[in-house]
């Protein structure tokens, strides 16, 4: 049986998704509860008879999207069918989505979020800096661009010169290749590997878009060592990383062991923490 095309979008038809079945179930599942959340009302539907339905009906998603109404309704139904990152975006729109939905439905079909999603500030909430500060040893929360975001106590008092650079948009990966060397840290090419495979692995569903495109180009034609590494595509397997500070570093002598921690309500938020071995 022929699969239908997505209809009015440039009339492009779709190849077989790729994705496993549960996956394929919660996207479809996530885009009934998104439609049957919404009141027709909300985006000028009149109501000329009582609906058995809740929302909208498939078919007016459909229109509204500018897809089949039988393409829509497969997507609804799991079938094996890929959405184009464009049908994605007017589905987002048709079902009025706010950015963490956005993303969330980009990531349950397998494309990366469009830009200007991700390009969305990221602004901590108050409760998730309030944690921040119940950490006795350094925190640094970054953002989804590994921005440094805030910073608590312990990192000020510990590790001034990242306190410095708080709410500045800067790099956490251009920080440690551009200030710290080999001459502070005891461990340096072993805790400079693992930062490169965790940035790797972060943003492993990004690596085409522009911004990591030009953190990464930059850092390779400005650092010999860095291009080395990034070349050996090593990517992290979640440990922690023992960093190593002599006595010239700004933090004094010291051993740290390095977590990163992903912030449960903003997956694109990490906190990083520095805990003092022994």
């Amino acid at each position: 049986m022929p699969k239908p095309s997505e209809g009015r979008v440039d009339g492009e038809t779709q190849d077989r998704s790729g994705l496993s079945e549960s996956r394929r179930r919660e996207l479809a599942d996530f885009l009934r509860t998104r439609r049957e959340k919404l009141k027709p009302e909300q985006l000028g539907i009149t109501q000329l008879s009582r609906r058995r339905t809740p929302g909208l009906r498939r078919e007016e998603v459909a229109e509204i999207a500018g897809v089949g109404t039988t393409w829509y309704t497969w997507l609804e139904q799991a079938r094996d069918i890929q959405p184009s990152a464009e049908v994605l975006k007017r589905l987002a729109q048709a079902l009025m989505m706010n950015p963490a939905e956005t993303r969330h439905m980009f990531t349950l079909a397998g494309r990366s979020a469009p830009v200007e999603v991700e390009k969305l500030e990221e602004t901590p909430s108050a409760s998730l800096l309030r944690i921040l500060q119940t950490f006795q040893m350094p925190a640094v929360l970054l953002g989804s661009r590994w921005d440094v975001l805030a910073v608590n106590e312990a990192t000020k008092q510990t590790f001034p010169h990242v306190a410095s650079i708080t709410g500045q948009k800067v790099n956490w990966l251009h920080f440690f290749f551009k200030t710290i060397d080999s001459n502070s840290v005891v461990n340096w090419e072993t805790a400079a590997r693992q930062l490169i495979s965790d940035f790797r692995s972060s943003m492993s569903d990004a690596l085409d878009q522009p911004w990591v495109v030009e953190i990464v180009e930059s850092l390779r034609k400005e650092n010999e060592r860095f291009d080395s590494f990034w070349r050996d595509h090593d990517v992290s397997d979640g440990a922690y990383t023992l960093v190593e500070f002599n006595e010239s570093s700004p933090a004094g002598a010291g051993r740290y062991e390095r977590t990163m921690l992903r912030a449960a309500e903003d997956p694109r938020l990490s906190i990083v923490l520095y805990n003092q071995a022994h």
